[in-house]
C-alpha cells in the first residue's frame, strides 16, 4: 500500500508541476505586460523560468530537506539527468517532429555559455572540493555566472514572444492564477521529491538490495529528471511542429543553462549540496552529450531525423546504463 501511495503521490506532483508552471507562466507574463514589461524581456526570463520551475522545486524542495545520503542525491540528480534527458531524449523526440535548425547567431552566445556553464559545474564539484560537495561560495560564482547570462540574453537577443501571445488577464484574475501557479509548483515539488524518496527505499533498497545513495540517485537521474522535463518537452515539441526551430532548440538551451547555474546555485546557498560518485560520472555523461547535440548543431546548422534517432538511442543506452549501475551489474 506505501509503494501505491508514493506512485500516486509521484505522479500527481507532477501534475502540480507541470499546471502549476503553466498558470506561472500565464500570469506572471499578463502582470508583466499590464505593467509594460517588454515582450523581450518576458520571453528571455518568465518564459524561460517557467519551463524549468519543476526542476527548481524540486531540487530546492530536495536541499531545504536535508536527509543524509538521499534528498541530496535527487537534488543533483534531478538538475544533471534532466539537462541529459533535455539534450538528448527531447531534443530527438523534436528533430522527429521536424528537422531542428540552428541560427548562426546561437553558435555565438547560447553555445558557449551552455559549454561555460556545464564545465563550471564539473570544475567547482570535482576540482575545488576534496569532498565533491558545492557550498556557498561555489554556489554564488553559479548565481553570478547566471546574471551575466541573463543580462547577456536581454541586450543581444532578439525575443519571438509578441505582445498578441500574451495573456490579457485583469489584474485580479492574474494575480489569483499567479499564487495557484506558485501553490501549485511548491506542493508538487514536495509530494515529487517525498514520493522519490519513499519509491527509493520501500523498492529499490527493499526489494533489489540497492543503497540508499544509489536508490535515490537512479530515480532522481530517471523518474524525476524525466517529469520535471515535460514543460520544456511540450514546448519544445509544440514549437518544432510549428516550425518555430530556434525556439525549439533555444529552449533546451536555455533550460539547461537555468538548471545548472540558477537551480544548483540557489539550492547550494541554501545547504551544501553533496555529489556522490555516480553523479559525478553523469556530469562527464552530461558533458558528452552536451558536446555531440552542439556538433551536430553547428555542421549544418541542422538537427536532422536521423540524429534525433540517434540521441534517442543514446538515451536509451544511458537509462540501461544507470539501472545496470544502480543494481551493481556494471
Amino acid at each position: 500500500m506505501d509503494v501505491i501511495i508514493s506512485f500516486v503521490l509521484l505522479i500527481i506532483g507532477f501534475i502540480f508541476l507541470v499546471k502549476g508552471a503553466d498558470y506561472f507562466v500565464a500570469s506572471s507574463s499578463s502582470i508583466a505586460r499590464r505593467f509594460h514589461v517588454s515582450p523581450l524581456v518576458i520571453g528571455l526570463t518568465l518564459v524561460a523560468f517557467g519551463t524549468s520551475l519543476p526542476e527548481l522545486a524540486v531540487s530546492f524542495v530536495a536541499s531545504l530537506t536535508v536527509v543524509e545520503g538521499a534528498t541530496a542525491d535527487i537534488a543533483m540528480g534531478n538538475v544533471v539527468g534532466s539537462n541529459i534527458v533535455n539534450i538528448t531524449l527531447i531534443l530527438g523526440l523534436t528533430a522527429l517532429a521536424r528537422p531542428v535548425k540552428v541560427s548562426k547567431t546561437m553558435h555565438k552566445k547560447e553555445f558557449p555559455y551552455l559549454i561555460f556553464s556545464t564545465v563550471l559545474i564539473l570544475v567547482l564539484s570535482l576540482y575545488f572540493q576534496s569532498d565533491t560537495r558545492i557550498i556557498w561560495w561555489e554556489a554564488l560564482v553559479l548565481m553570478v555566472a547566471f546574471i551575466g547570462y541573463s543580462i547577456l540574453m536581454i541586450k543581444s537577443s532578439k525575443s519571438d514572444v509578441t505582445l498578441d501571445e500574451i495573456p490579457n488577464m485583469n489584474i485580479k484574475k492574474a494575480t489569483f492564477l499567479l499564487i495557484i501557479g506558485i501553490a501549485g509548483v511548491s506542493i508538487g515539488g514536495w509530494m515529487v521529491t517525498r514520493g522519490a524518496e519513499q519509491i527509493s527505499t520501500s523498492i529499490l533498497v527493499t526489494f533489489f538490495g540497492m543503497t540508499l545513495t544509489k536508490a535515490t540517485t537512479l530515480v532522481g537521474l530517471s523518474v524525476v529528471s524525466i517529469g520535471t522535463s515535460l514543460p520544456e518537452m511540450v514546448t519544445s515539441v509544440v514549437a518544432a511542429k510549428k516550425g518555430e526551430n530556434e525556439i525549439a532548440f533555444g529552449n533546451l538551451v536555455g533550460s539547461n543553462v537555468f538548471n545548472i547555474l540558477f537551480i544548483i546555485g540557489l539550492s547550494g546557498l541554501v545547504t551544501p549540496l553533496g555529489i556522490n560518485g555516480d553523479v559525478m560520472i553523469d556530469m562527464y555523461l552530461m558533458l558528452g552529450v552536451t558536446v555531440l547535440a552542439l556538433v551536430m548543431a553547428m555542421t549544418k546548422n541542422i538537427v536532422t531525423k536521423k540524429e534525433g534517432v540517434l540521441l534517442i538511442i543514446v538515451y536509451a543506452f544511458y537509462l540501461i546504463y544507470i539501472i545496470l549501475r544502480a543494481l551493481a551489474i556494471v
